[in-house]
């Protein structure tokens, strides 16, 4: 019996520079491997949240427990409530969610002899400037947007109506 070498042929040729040329560009994306991403540019944000229509002795009870450190979704992040100040206000009717189906809202007459304010909370919280969204936790810090304030003693629905970026 007679024993034929095996040449190789051009399919066998492409077939290997084929597999070569992959092994080379996984190497390559593995070395280089964020590489390209742009440093983090650490800096802060302060924003003022407006939350309105709160009692006077539900704002005067938090307002004694600030300064202090924001949570969101059970964990503290890197924010802090700053201050908090309020302006006397007239309210005339309290919008609420129906106790029977959280997706209705109600209208209800305010209590009789109960003072009310707008509450205001200066915030600040260390964000990466080169991200594209302003995130603390899992909300994003924008002009008018709803924000969810909260603490482990203080939460609170309002709305951002000032922002400043501060550098560094």
């Amino acid at each position: 019996m007679e024993k034929k070498k095996r040449r190789l042929n051009i399919v066998d040729i492409v077939v290997i520079v084929v597999i070569l040329a992959a092994v080379a560009f996984v190497g390559w994306k593995l070395a280089h491997r964020g590489g390209d991403a742009p440093a983090a540019r650490r800096g802060t944000i302060r924003f003022v949240v407006e939350v309105d229509g709160l009692r006077k002795d539900l704002y005067e009870g938090t307002a004694a427990l600030v300064p202090c450190q924001m949570a969101a979704s059970g964990n503290l992040v890197d924010g802090y409530i700053l201050e908090s100040w309020a302006n006397p206000v007239e309210v005339l009717s309290i919008k609420a969610k129906s106790p029977v189906n959280q997706s209705l809202e109600q209208e209800l007459e305010p209590e009789e002899g109960v003072e009310y304010v707008n509450a205001y909370y200066l915030c600040e919280c260390a964000v990466d400037l080169n991200d594209k969204l302003n995130m603390t936790g899992n909300q994003e810090i924008r002009l008018g947007r709803s924000y969810y304030l909260k603490s482990v003693d203080i939460e609170f629905s309002g709305y951002i109506i000032s922002m400043e970026k501060i550098e560094g």
